[in-house]
């Protein structure tokens, strides 16, 4: 083999570690790097399994209880198919979009009260999403 030919095989080898070692880093963060989620119903299921997860439901309506100090919230998802709970807490940056029956997901663990002790609060008010009504102007 040339020294051209070996400089190739080289960049080549080098461009393909780089490719595979930032699939395994997206990979290993928290329950597998993937945006997967599992209901309300499916982790209460799940028990007293430890580890992160990420559970989708809905902010029970009355249920927002907001703590001294504005980064603290205490709150009950509902899952949206069956009548399922959580208690969450969470501390950190709340949405403005975090409301009474607002779709959300939380990240975090179980705690042994039972309570999802929430490391990311992702929130969306349905109404905000909605198509625009077209006989109605703004």
């Amino acid at each position: 083999m040339n020294g051209r030919r070996l400089k190739f095989i080289f960049i080549g080898c080098g461009i393909a570690a780089t490719i595979v070692f930032m699939l395994v880093v997206a990979t290993q963060k928290s329950n597998g790097g993937l945006a997967y989620y599992v209901t309300v119903q499916e982790f209460n299921a799940k028990g007293e399994l430890p580890g992160h997860f990420r559970v989708n439901g809905k902010v029970r309506t009355g249920s927002i209880e907001r703590l001294p100090g504005g980064r603290q919230v205490r709150f009950t998802i509902v899952d949206k198919a069956s009548p399922a709970t959580l208690p969450v807490d969470f501390t950190g940056e709340i949405p403005d979009t975090f409301v009474d029956d607002a779709d959300v997901v939380v990240e975090g663990k179980r705690r042994a009260d039972g309570t999802f002790e929430a490391t990311t609060l992702l929130a969306k008010c349905p109404s905000k999403y909605e198509a625009a009504d077209p006989g109605k102007r703004s």
